[in-house]
């Protein structure tokens, strides 16, 4: 059994994963999750000025429109947009269950099927392959949609 475990970009180690379980909260109060992780994000005005001028210098049509209303949101993508899903070469114990380049609604059952299998040592439900984290760094190429 792995001593630490990522998925999706949290770290859980045993204890704390029991120790969570122990614990309950009622839906009127926050969360251990909700005082850690902004879910909504306040957009950034420089980003969204310099996307309306990248806009209107690219369609010169559009000038002198506004922006009615922005939001904000955090997608964790890979260099190839595929999911890495994987043991760490480098760190015993440590998983990766990330990059699901805003597809975790789709794909997320996927993801933990497969981060599951590799965590508990099972036949994985999928060849892993072309989501392994090492892929990134051993000269493999690297080809966005590369599955």
């Amino acid at each position: 059994m792995a001593d630490v475990v990522v998925i999706g970009g949290g770290i859980i180690g045993a204890s704390a994963a029991f120790s969570l379980a122990e614990r309950s909260w009622t839906k009127d109060r926050l969360s251990p999750f909700e005082r850690t992780r902004v879910l909504d994000p306040t957009p950034s005005r420089r980003t969204i000025a310099a996307i309306l001028k990248g806009v209107t210098a690219q369609f010169p049509a559009l000038a002198g429109i506004e922006v009615a209303d922005s939001w904000g949101a955090y997608v964790d993508c890979t260099p190839d947009a595929v999911p890495v899903i994987s043991a760490s070469d480098h760190v015993k114990g440590l998983y990766l269950a990330a990059g699901g380049s805003g597809h975790g609604f789709g794909i997320g059952p996927g993801i933990g099927r497969l981060a599951a299998d590799l965590v508990a040592n099972d036949e994985p439900c999928v060849d892993p392959t072309p989501f392994r984290l090492s892929g990134f760094f051993d000269g493999s190429r690297v080809e966005v949609g590369g599955l």
